[in-house]
């Protein structure tokens, strides 16, 4: 679970809360030391509870579109919930040679291989090398690009083209009828892109189906290589709220908690509307604040919390940073420009 921490300051604490004024409690001070803080217990038994991971399924076509996002666990709860919305504001690459105002604009301008980095090489093609491609979060979807050559910057040009993709992950995957038989591209070169960034040891996936039916043999994979985004752009604020901090390593522990939901991509606008839908606080209202922030377990990439609130929080309280295992990173609070801060 979460490492508890307390708010720091000048002023009197109770239960990591910084209570305004050094004298006597103004009239509504009471709201604020009655209002319920994160559950982050709650959170971490939960977050033991997912399995988000996801590959190229059998079967997909190539450049299938990519879904939209899914809430995987509402307020402890496993669920399947799509946020059905056509906005997306997730992390993207940033391009150095555009300015600020633009950076944040999808691009189909081809950068090769000058704007990644490899995270990691593939184990060979020889006739007994073995391989396997990523299982990780946040899958968006896949091309097949010609393998007259082992084709990165073809790979790479395909993540340029969607929306939030920041990692490609570039593998044969040999007896596939599909790749062989069916599909036009007549490829057996898969480049498989995400919205976050992953590591050979997510390499889990190692073939094993029967495509073809014998004697041909079993699917299997090579030269699997990961390649990552060399620097990340700021997601856009969603409609109607501003960022408060972010990002940093460290979760909102703040009090006005609502309750939490698991996201299946880095999405503010995801958390914006679930924010937005969240039945009002009996005592406190309306959300009106939300926490973002990606789980490390054992540095990988596990799930998305969106944390919600009725009471806006600031980076004071971002003194979650994980315990163990877990580890909070890419946390950032944004709250409704119609509302003002409790701290």
């Amino acid at each position: 679970m979460f490492a508890v921490a307390v708010a720091a300051g000048s002023n009197s604490t109770t239960n990591g809360l910084s209570v305004l004024g050094s004298g006597s409690n103004s009239p509504d001070d009471s709201f604020y030391l009655d209002a319920p803080f994160t559950d982050e217990a709650h959170i971490a038994r939960t977050l033991a509870l997912m399995d988000q991971k996801r590959g190229v399924v059998d079967g997909a076509l190539p450049d299938h579109p990519v879904a939209n996002t899914m809430v995987t666990a509402l307020d402890g709860k496993l669920s399947n919930i799509v946020i059905a919305s056509t906005r997306r504001s997730a992390w993207s690459r940033r391009d150095p040679r555009r300015d600020r105002s633009t950076q944040h604009r999808r691009h189909v301008a081809k950068h090769t291989s000058s704007g990644y980095t490899q995270v990691f090489a593939g184990t060979g093609t020889g006739h007994k090398d073995r391989d396997g491609s990523i299982e990780g979060t946040a899958y968006l979807t896949y091309s097949l690009v010609s393998n007259s050559t082992y084709n990165v910057d073809a790979c790479l040009a395909s993540c340029d083209r969607v929306a939030g993709c920041v990692f490609a992950n570039l593998y044969y995957e040999f007896n596939n009828d599909l790749l062989d038989h069916v599909f036009n591209e007549k490829s057996n070169l898969k480049c498989a892109l995400y919205a976050d960034i992953h590591t050979a040891a997510e390499k889990t996936n190692r073939g094993g189906q029967q495509s073809i039916p014998p004697p041909a043999g079993l699917t299997y994979i090579q030269q699997s290589s990961g390649w990552a985004a060399k620097t990340l752009a700021d997601p856009n604020a969603p409609d109607g709220y501003e960022l408060v901090f972010g990002p940093t390593n460290g979760a909102n522990n703040a009090p006005g908690y609502m309750g939490f939901a698991f996201i299946d991509k880095y999405d503010v606008n995801a958390c914006a509307d679930l924010c937005n839908n969240r039945d009002p606080d009996p005592k406190g209202g309306h959300c009106q604040y939300f926490n973002i922030w990606r789980a490390l377990v054992n540095g990988v990439p596990t799930t998305y919390t969106c944390s919600m609130y009725y009471v806006p929080a600031d980076s004071s309280t971002a003194v979650n940073y994980g315990q163990g295992d877990l580890k909070v990173t890419y946390s950032r609070g944004y709250r409704k420009k119609d509302s003002c801060s409790g701290f």
